[in-house]
């Protein structure tokens, strides 16, 4: 019987270590594909960051191409139609928002209109008043406002909020002034502090009522709304700018996010 027994363990003990090998070989395997795994997804983690900065900044390089165009209009005949293409251009590639928690896209997808009709909450209205007469920029100002923006360009969110803040507080006639309000607000915006943008926002169109901003800065309320899950007050205030800047781009920019809520049942 003893014999017997240490014959069968003779014969299984090797069909046992055979078995365990094959299964160590098979967790190495499997080890190595999650790293690979792991290397494709940081590759393309990478990739998207890379993207959002390059995009970003052909929107900030664009915005001061603006600039230069309105500082060079009154020596141009032609600039006010190239203001005009060049916005055209800024409108299409908005910066996409820091990824945190898988949040929505700064830039949603155009759709086709729509074609029910709700009633609508409507916004408050702003101060009274036409545009502020805005005067030409000093070589003081520029400078300011060029610093202020070169922080912004280089994703130092906090000095650039800090340097448009001084703009502001120094000079609140500039010419600047109404593209230094929309730019403090979007510091807050890109780094999701959607209320501190919305109050923003809103102080851009009471103090500068009728600027070059306004329906950029009434699109991002809308959009600040919609973050902060304010239903109502975001369609107000995208249903505004579909009527006041209707066949434009951010006129589709507002029917996207209008779809969004309705297919999600906000409205």
């Amino acid at each position: 019987m003893a014999a017997l027994m240490l014959a069968a363990m003779s014969f299984s003990a090797p069909a046992q270590d055979g078995g365990d090998a094959m299964l160590v070989v098979r967790v190495q395997e499997l080890l190595e594909e999650i790293r690979e795994l792991r290397g494709m997804v940081e590759s393309q983690a990478r990739e998207i960051e890379n993207l959002r900065r390059r995009q970003r900044d052909q929107y900030l390089d664009l915005d001061q191409r603006l600039q230069q165009l309105a500082r060079d209009s009154a020596a141009a005949s032609a600039a006010p139609a190239a203001v005009a293409e060049t916005r055209e251009l800024v409108e299409e590639v908005r910066p996409i928002p820091p990824v945190a928690d898988a949040p929505r896209a700064d830039v949603p997808e155009v759709r086709a209109p729509i074609e029910a009709d709700f009633e609508v909450t409507t916004l408050p209205a702003p101060a009274a008043g036409g545009p502020r007469d805005l005067g030409t920029p000093t070589a003081e100002e520029q400078a300011a406002y060029d610093r202020a923006f070169r922080a912004l360009r280089e994703t130092r969110y906090a000095d650039a909020a800090e340097a448009f803040s001084a703009f502001l507080d120094q000079y609140p006639d500039s010419a600047y002034a109404p593209n230094a309000q929309y730019w403090l607000a979007e510091t807050y915006y890109v780094t999701r502090d959607f209320a501190t943008a919305l109050r923003l926002f809103n102080q851009l169109l009471d103090r500068y009522p009728g600027s070059n901003k306004e329906g950029d800065a009434l699109l991002k309320i809308g959009f600040s709304h919609f973050e902060l899950r304010q239903w109502s007050e975001a369609r107000a205030a995208l249903e505004q700018v579909r009527a006041q800047h209707p066949n434009t781009t951010l006129a589709r920019l507002a029917e996207g996010r209008l779809r969004d809520m309705r297919l999600a049942g906000h409205f």
